[in-house]
């Protein structure tokens, strides 16, 4: 057995594994404000309605807004990237007016902007456990067959799918007061779901089967094998939830956690690789130039409280800066309210349309850049790996 953890083990069951736990915080507070568990969210002027918004903007504040802005520190920050990949970062600009433009176009594009969004959010989320699947195969350099990185990769990317399905062919895909068109297109074509669930059914077999005989060969990973068996069980059961707005927000925590803690890693390792400081990294500890310029006017007591929580990581100031970016959302959430007011005549979920359009024009642009991204996992390994 390996256990080649990409960083420490007390690191990586910490922010990778086992923070699972915090799916279940959203769900949790919904609940204490109000929220009925086991009943739908989608009427509003209810409790659970605005318990379920409360959710929604905490979310987006504390954890998932700054997890978006942390992909530019990695892209528009870095002056390597913009060299070597700037047609790509000017492209993915146009991102914002694809989004505006659906989104005020009519009500009906802007659920197909939704409906588009949570399919893509799905594989996006997915594709970031498979980002760190191939990190741990690297790192334990295990020289793994085809097919049995197919097994893998399979299970997980397949795991959301068959109760998700099973709810779209009943009509019950929901995302607040929004009939996604999914339920239109494949309400009554069960078999779809029977489909996915057999094929899901089917990799979990094969997953047994590898892991044993990976076991008995002496190259099992456990914390590739770990984060695989927590991913499919959370990502398999999450849509038996009714309301599903709040239940994928648990997944969306877990994933905008992992992937803080993961960027900042990239980060890190990213100076050492290139032999040159990554500045805002270093505010605290006063080893860049701008420390005074940037942080006047703050009470030495704060600033020693900070160095103290920080420890010389660079997580404090990283988080921050993450943190300092959230107003360009406001900003255009402001913006489209100022142009589109009323803006589909109270149609159901109209309301909420300037919060999508000021959040998804900076975080499917955070997915576009990731999906460059997510295809380097040498990014979060130690350069001895």
């Amino acid at each position: 057995m390996v256990r080649p953890w990409l960083r420490s083990a007390r690191w990586d069951l910490g922010f990778i594994i086992v923070s699972c736990l915090i799916v279940l915080l959203p769900y949790s507070l919904y609940w204490i404000l109000g929220g009925a568990p086991f009943e739908s969210a989608s009427l509003k002027g209810t409790s659970a309605y605005q318990a379920r918004v409360t959710v929604n903007y905490v979310v987006a504040i504390l954890i998932g807004g700054p997890h978006m802005y942390a992909t530019f520190t990695r892209t528009f920050f870095d002056a390597g990237f913009r060299k070597r990949w700037r047609w790509f970062l000017y492209l993915s600009l146009l991102v914002p007016i694809i989004v505006f433009t659906m989104a005020s176009a009519s009500y009906q594009t802007y659920v197909w902007m939704l409906s588009i969004f949570f399919a893509v959010a799905s594989v996006h989320a997915l594709h970031q456990l498979v980002w760190i699947t191939e990190a741990y195969n690297q790192k334990a350099k295990l020289a793994l067959s085809l097919p049995s990185r197919f097994i893998d990769y399979a299970l997980v990317l397949s795991s959301l799918y068959p109760l998700a399905l099973l709810k779209m062919t009943q009509g019950e895909f929901k995302i607040g007061p929004v009939n996604l068109l999914e339920n239109q297109v494949l309400y009554g074509q069960y078999w779809l779901a029977y489909l996915a669930l057999a094929g899901f059914s089917t990799l979990v077999v094969l997953f047994v089967a590898k892991t044993v005989v990976e076991y008995r060969a002496g190259f099992f990973s456990a914390p590739k094998t770990l984060l695989i068996t927590i991913t499919a069980s959370l990502m398999f059961v999450v849509p038996l939830l009714p309301n599903l707005d709040t239940a994928f927000q648990g997944v969306n925590t877990w994933h905008s956690f992992q992937y803080l803690a993961l960027t900042w890693y990239a980060n890190s390792l990213h100076e050492k690789r290139v032999g040159r400081p990554v500045p805002y990294l270093h505010w605290l500890n006063g080893q860049t130039k701008s420390l005074g310029e940037r942080l006047a006017g703050t009470p030495r007591q704060a600033m020693a409280a900070l160095r103290r929580i920080d420890g010389g990581s660079g997580w404090v100031p990283y988080y921050a800066v993450c943190l300092a970016m959230l107003p360009i959302s406001g900003a255009l959430i402001l913006v489209a309210t100022a142009l589109w007011p009323n803006i589909h005549n109270g149609a159901p979920g109209a309301d909420e349309a300037y919060s999508y359009m000021g959040i998804l024009s900076i975080l499917l642009m955070h997915y576009v850049h990731d999906a460059l991204l997510f295809f380097d996992s040498k990014s979060i390994l130690p350069i001895e790996a």
